[in-house]
């Protein structure tokens, strides 16, 4: 496997010969040569003991590099049915030998490659050419084919990426939720990208997150426009400065919450006061834009730092006194902690990328696709009733926010 940036590995087929005893050999002359097309047909790149045996390499996020995500090159000359060398833009990321590529609809492998041509190519070949049939998702797809012509410029497709493909759609998935469905540019590093999607996920709404989706998205660097710093303010003049953030209740009445201060549950230095309650619907869902109180000057009134309370979903049922917890994703909460579902306030002692471990407290079954949230709220009182309390957790930010 060339530049996808996995380790070389010795291959069974490579030293068949070597480890037979002399007396296979000497009765049975062809028997390396058999055993080492059986093992080809099983460790080419994707195959099922290449699987087996480099899954660690699979799971590595370094190995998704642009040539793998964009998993294609095109034909720079025209080839007949016949020809057994193809010249093409680029190999990169097609594997060193016996992989396999597809051109319009004839599955192809080859011994050899060079920089921009694949050689000994053995025409009309069969092979896996898709992980998910139309009519079921979870059947894979094996196709053969018959050698024909192909005119220049026609997409050549790897079919030895398809696996790492398929894990690279699984990762978007769970650590970059929705952008799973959203092609990214083609020459993205995503394993970085992926890797650091937790700080891009905190900073959603600020300038900084624009910056990096676009990047993302189209390869260009926005400019985003600040109108305050074109108006015309006249020396002795103050204005009203706010900062907005995206709010979903969880108890009591946000409306009432006009004009007084509310605070971090687990950090009471973080407050700030409401100048602005707006309530809105999304997806049938009520949530409140809030304006916190900045000040009249360029000191902000805003105390500490005002982060986005984690929250994500069940995936299958649990059940009372269980210690692990399927989640749609972890991204945003502590590595170890207190987490909140309906009754269940929840401590927990590790996580991976899809699970707490070492789960406490679970007295009542949590449901699939019931939300897990983290017990950092932001609080407040209706009109400054102590015996009214209004909780919320912030789901984003407008503006300048950590």
């Amino acid at each position: 496997m060339i530049q996808t940036g996995f380790e070389s590995r010795v291959k069974v087929q490579q030293v068949i010969e070597s480890q037979l005893p002399n007396f296979i050999l000497d009765e049975n002359p062809n028997a390396a040569e058999f055993l080492k097309q059986y093992y080809i047909s099983q460790e080419y790149q994707s195959g099922p003991i290449d699987i087996a045996e480099n899954l660690d390499q699979y799971l590595k996020l370094d190995n998704l590099t642009p040539e793998v995500v964009v998993d294609s090159t095109y034909i720079s000359s025209e080839i007949s049915s016949t020809d057994t060398i193809i010249t093409v833009s680029s190999t990169k990321g097609f594997p060193q030998n016996y992989g396999l590529l597809k051109i319009d609809d004839e599955i192809i492998t080859y011994t050899g490659l060079t920089a921009n041509t694949f050689t000994g190519c053995v025409r009309g070949f069969s092979g896996i050419t898709s992980y998910h049939a139309n009519l079921n998702q979870e059947e894979l797809v094996f196709s053969g084919s018959t050698a024909a012509s192909h005119s220049t410029d026609s997409s050549v497709q790897n079919l030895s990426s398809l696996f790492l493909k398929e894990f690279y759609k699984k990762l978007k998935y769970t650590l970059t939720p929705g952008l799973e469905d959203i092609d990214f540019v083609s020459n993205l590093n995503v394993g970085n990208f992926i890797k650091e999607a937790r700080s891009f996920y905190q900073a959603k709404g600020t300038d900084e997150s624009f910056r990096i989706l676009f990047n993302v998205l189209y390869g260009v660097t926005p400019r985003v426009v600040n109108l305050e710093e074109f108006l015309i303010k006249p020396s002795s003049a103050e204005f009203i400065r706010r900062e907005v953030a995206i709010a979903e209740r969880i108890s009591g009445d946000p409306s009432k919450l006009l004009g007084q201060t509310i605070k971090k549950s687990t950090d009471d230095i973080t407050s700030a006061s409401i100048s602005e309650v707006e309530p809105f619907t999304r997806d049938d869902k009520q949530y409140f834009k809030i304006s916190l109180f900045v000040g009249y000057s360029d000191i902000s009134a805003v105390e500490g730092n005002f982060t986005i309370t984690p929250n994500t979903k069940c995936l299958e049922n649990v059940s009372v006194g269980s210690s692990v917890i399927s989640v749609d994703s972890t991204i945003g909460f502590n590595e170890s902690g207190n987490i909140i579902s309906g009754n269940n306030t929840i401590t927990y002692t590790s996580k991976s990328i899809n699970q707490f471990f070492g789960c406490i407290g679970i007295e009542e079954e949590i449901y699939s696709t019931d939300n897990i949230r983290s017990d950092e709220i932001y609080y407040g009182y209706e009109d400054g009733d102590l015996t009214k309390k209004v909780e919320l957790r912030l789901t984003g930010v407008l503006s300048k926010f950590v």
